[in-house]
């Protein structure tokens, strides 16, 4: 480096009481739905599970939107990250398009059920925070995989069955 860094201060600051914490990701039932086919992962803390109503709430909520087209799916593969964040559920909807990429979508959940996550135009998007990125980095090895393989009927289950499980960090 030729530059010398500018002062750090403000940047990146994260408040003295925040603890890092792992979370258990645990692979459930595929998702198939009009236009394309997902893993299932449930993301959670020890003691804190997706409860099986929230899991089949969001799991309705999904086929709803992709029956009615508001998914844009167009015959693909991907995964589907259910998180419980405390009291909070979000639902990261990814898929694999244009060979090589990774689209997603966030949906979360409140008092009237699941619904798109709101972005104002022009603001960031938010993505996934780290825990979730460790799943991400699992399906993207994953993924890699299939497309060094013969991308045959064979290979497409290889990866549907190519599943994290464990702890995220």
């Amino acid at each position: 480096m030729t530059q010398a860094l500018p002062h750090l201060d403000g940047l990146g600051d994260i408040p003295a009481d925040y603890e890092h914490v792992q979370k258990n990701i645990r692979p459930g039932d595929e998702l198939a739905v009009p236009g394309a086919l997902f893993k299932w992962y449930d993301v959670y803390l020890d003691g804190s599970d997706v409860p099986k109503d929230v899991r089949e709430e969001a799991r309705e909520y999904l086929r709803d939107e992709a029956a009615a087209g508001r998914l844009g799916l167009r015959g693909e593969l991907g995964f589907i990250l259910n998180h419980r964040a405390g009291d909070k559920y979000f639902v990261l909807v990814g898929v694999w398009r244009n060979n090589n990429e990774f689209w997603q979508t966030l949906y979360f959940k409140d008092d009237a059920g699941f619904q798109p996550y709101p972005v104002p135009d022009g603001a960031p998007r938010p993505t996934q925070e780290v825990v979730e990125l460790d799943a991400t980095s699992h399906e993207r090895r994953a993924w890699s995989r299939y497309l060094t393989s013969a991308r045959d009927e064979a290979a497409k289950r290889a990866y549907l069955e190519d599943r994290c499980t464990g702890i995220l960090v």
